[in-house]
C-alpha cells in the first residue's frame, strides 16, 4: 500500500499483462468493470454530538495530507471566513451551523474522467478517502466514470485493469468515451441499474468532473434539509440546467432518467444542458429545482464569466476548473488540515 505522498507525487507505473486488443477483449474488460463489488457501508464510530461550524476544519486526520511540489504558477486561493454572497439556506434564514440539525444523508458521486488520467484519479481518490474518514454521520461513496477508450491499446487495458483491481472504483460505461454525445445517458442508466441492487440506499446521486474539488461534508450538510424526492440541485444556468461541475438528482429522479429509452437527439449536446432539457421535457411538472449560486464556483484565481467568486470560505461546496495538478495545492492546504 502506498503512502499518500507516494500516490500523489509519483507517476504510478502499471505493467502490461496482455497483448490482445481485439474487440472481444474490449467487451470482456467492459464486462469485468461492470462486476465491481457493491459498496459495503462504512463502519463508523458513534456520531459526534453537537458538532460546531468549524468541526471539519479542526478535526484530526489519520493520514497526512499530500504535498504537491513544483507549484510555481498557482498562488494561494483567496480565502475568507464568509463568502461575499449568501448561500441558498442562508437566504432561507438557516445558518451553516443549523444544518447539523437535519438528518444525515447518503450520497453517491460519479466523477467523470478519461481512461489515461491516472494522476488526477490518484489525487482525488486520496483526498476523498481522507474526507470520508472524517464525515460525521453522513455517508458519501464515489467512483470514477469512464467510457471505452477510442484508442484502447493493450498497455492502457493492462493499466486500467491493475488500477481497478487495486482500488475497485472505476466504472467503464457501455459506450465509446465522449463528453457530450451520450455519456450522460449511459451514466444515469448505469446509476439506475447499480443502485437497484447496491447495499447502500442512496438519497442523492451526483455527477461531477475530475477538475472539481468537492468538500464532502459541506455537500452533505447542504443537502440535509432538501427534499429527498423530485430534486434537481446545483448551480443553475438561466436556461434552467445545472452546470456540469455539480449535477445532483434525488435517487427517484436519477432512476427515472436511467430507465428511459435512449434517444440520440435528446443527448447529443452539452451534457449538463441536455440533462436539464430532458428533465424539462419529461418531469418538469413535479421537478423541484434548487440552485446554490454561492458555494459552487470556479477557481477564484481564474476569472470566468460564469460560476466565479472572488474567494472561497470554510463553507464552500465545490471549487471547479482545477485543470492542473499544482492548482490543487491551495485547495489541499485550505481543506485538508
Amino acid at each position: 500500500m502506498y503512502s499518500i505522498s507516494q500516490i500523489i507525487n509519483s507517476q504510478t507505473v502499471y505493467t502490461s499483462s496482455s497483448s490482445s486488443s481485439d474487440e472481444n477483449n474490449v467487451l470482456q474488460l467492459y464486462s469485468s468493470f461492470k462486476k465491481i463489488p457493491k459498496p459495503t457501508p462504512k463502519q463508523t464510530s458513534s456520531p459526534t454530538p453537537k458538532p460546531t461550524q468549524n468541526s471539519i476544519q479542526s478535526s484530526k486526520f489519520k493520514t497526512k495530507k499530500p504535498i504537491l511540489k513544483g507549484d510555481k504558477k498557482y498562488g494561494p486561493i483567496p480565502f475568507r471566513d464568509k463568502m461575499e454572497c449568501d448561500s441558498y439556506h442562508e437566504k432561507k434564514g438557516i445558518s451553516f451551523k443549523q444544518l447539523w440539525n437535519w438528518s444525515p444523508v447518503h450520497i453517491f458521486i460519479g466523477i467523470w474522467t478519461v481512461a489515461d488520467s491516472f494522476e488526477i484519479r490518484n489525487l482525488i481518490r486520496t483526498l476523498n478517502i481522507i474526507q470520508q474518514s472524517n464525515l460525521i454521520e453522513d455517508k458519501v461513496d464515489f467512483k470514477f466514470i469512464i467510457g471505452i477508450p477510442s484508442n484502447y491499446t493493450p498497455e492502457l487495458k493492462s493499466q486500467l485493469t491493475l488500477e481497478n483491481n487495486t482500488y475497485g472504483d472505476i466504472i467503464m460505461l457501455n459506450n465509446i468515451e465522449n463528453m457530450n454525445h451520450g455519456k450522460a445517458y449511459y451514466y444515469w442508466k448505469w446509476v439506475a441499474e447499480y443502485t437497484e441492487y447496491a447495499d447502500m440506499q442512496y438519497d442523492y446521486i451526483v455527477k461531477t468532473d475530475d477538475d472539481a474539488f468537492i468538500h464532502l461534508q459541506n455537500l452533505a450538510l447542504n443537502l440535509r434539509p432538501l427534499p429527498r424526492k423530485h430534486l434537481y440541485y446545483g448551480f443553475e444556468n438561466h436556461d434552467l440546467f445545472m452546470y456540469g461541475e455539480l449535477e445532483i438528482l434525488s435517487i427517484d429522479q436519477a432512476r427515472m432518467v436511467g430507465a428511459s429509452s435512449f434517444n440520440q437527439t435528446e443527448w447529443d449536446g452539452h451534457e449538463d444542458r441536455y440533462l436539464g432539457y430532458w428533465l424539462i421535457n419529461h418531469v418538469n411538472s413535479t421537478l423541484m429545482r434548487i440552485s446554490e449560486d454561492c458555494l459552487i464556483f470556479n477557481d477564484p484565481r481564474i476569472r470566468r464569466r460564469f460560476s466565479w467568486r472572488p474567494w472561497a470560505s470554510p463553507n464552500s461546496i465545490v471549487i471547479h476548473r482545477l485543470k492542473e495538478i499544482p492548482a490543487w495545492k491551495s485547495v489541499i492546504d485550505l481543506y485538508i488540515p
